[in-house]
């Protein structure tokens, strides 16, 4: 019976532990940051328990400062070798680059409050040295673009090809009335259409019904429109997908929410629905009905 996997995120601050975190909970991997050494075994015991497969901790120097060295961490996941397949990831960057980001972000350093930048820099290493000689893994993520960094986690946790998530693609009709969706990353607004809400017979309706889509379809550009709309839709996925992101959101939005922005929302989800592959997973979502 194969073993379940642990993966020990570990490294310098400011090297891309986080960011390695989202790609690992991206792939449906169990993950807890900053785990003290005294509960690593109770609480992997209770995962395994609970039949995951794939584990992921964070161990970073401030679980050192508070609850023991490296060297406790180490002899801690020694103790599970003959229970898990433990891998440790190493994630290191050049000094001048840790600075450089910190200094972008304007984020303290865990040591700050004892040492400058530099030193806390020089102190972190002195500390994470014991956990980086016995990494499985050491990346140094000065250089990398973020793709360049997602494909050098995936193969290093080796994702089977049915372990690759797909895209998602959330499309979600609204109405601006009760405010823009604050996690759209692409917002259309439809309310160039004639509004069948000032028609007494359609007023009740729902841009899911027929005589909605009748209506709105006389518009001389909706095809026009709706051609273009999808363009940029599948262009901006496209992009998405290359930069290590996993999720785009569109909002298409109406007066009311109920008419024209349902209507336009349920024809993008018909019309690339036939278009993507397995590779995307399309949610369509409106708001106000």
């Amino acid at each position: 019976m194969k073993k379940s996997e642990l993966f020990v995120i570990t490294g310098m601050s400011g090297a891309g532990k986080t960011s390695a975190l989202r790609i690992l909970e991206d792939f449906g991997i169990f993950c807890v940051d900053n785990v003290p050494p005294s509960v690593i075994r109770d609480f992997v015991s209770v995962l395994i328990e609970s039949k995951l497969k794939r584990l992921a901790i964070v161990i970073d120097v401030r679980v050192i400062l508070k609850f023991g060295s490296s060297e406790e961490i180490i002899k801690q996941l020694k103790r599970l070798d003959n229970e898990l397949s433990i891998k440790i990831i190493f994630l290191d960057a050049d000094d001048d680059i840790i600075m450089y980001r910190y200094r972008k972000t304007r984020r303290a350093h865990p040591l700050s409050k004892d040492y400058s930048l530099k030193e806390s820099i020089e102190k972190e290493r002195q500390l994470m040295a014991p956990l980086m000689h016995e990494a499985n893994f050491v990346l140094n993520t000065s250089n990398l673009e973020i793709q360049d960094f997602k494909n050098h986690i995936l193969k290093l946790i080796q994702p089977s090809k049915g372990e690759i998530p797909p895209m998602r693609l959330i499309i979600e009709s609204f109405s601006y009335g009760y405010g823009i969706p604050t996690d759209a990353n692409l917002v259309f607004d439809v309310r160039f259409l004639a509004n069948p809400f000032y028609i007494p017979k359609l007023a009740e309706l729902s841009g899911k019904d027929p005589r909605i889509k009748d209506f709105l379809e006389k518009s001389k550009v909706l095809t026009k429109y709706m051609k273009s709309v999808n363009s940029v839709i599948k262009i901006t996925l496209s992009e998405f997908s290359s930069t290590g992101r996993n999720q785009l959101k569109v909002a298409i939005g109406c007066t009311g929410g109920k008419h024209r922005s349902v209507y336009v929302a349920e024809r993008i989800y018909e019309e690339l629905g036939n278009t993507f592959d397995d590779n995307v997973d399309i949610i369509l979502q409106h708001r106000e009905l």
